[in-house]
């Protein structure tokens, strides 16, 4: 069965190990990250056709709504504050 999948913060260091065991698996993957360090772990999936990758802030209500509407499963791997912030908040750290 193939699943939806989000995944947020996933281009960090455990993003990079999960992300293709998942795509492997099958599975459609989102991941959502901020890319807060510039990281290309990712680099050597990103041609998989299951996969999509968005530059964004998970602490964004708008951001993340219309994600986990398509999403089976979410997989929250990093987040810089779990408090939910509005676009014009998120300018600033």
């Amino acid at each position: 069965m193939s699943l939806s999948i989000l995944v947020t913060g996933g281009a960090g260091y455990l993003g990079s190990i999960m992300v293709p065991d998942l795509l492997g698996l099958g599975h459609k993957v989102t991941v959502l990250d901020n890319f807060l360090y510039k990281q290309n772990s990712l680099a050597p999936v990103c041609r998989d056709p299951n996969f999509q990758v968005i530059n964004g802030d998970a602490r964004l209500a708008e951001t993340v709504a219309p994600l986990l509407a398509k999403s089976d499963v979410v997989i929250p791997l990093g987040s810089r504050s779990i408090s939910w912030v509005t676009a014009s908040q998120s300018a600033s750290p």
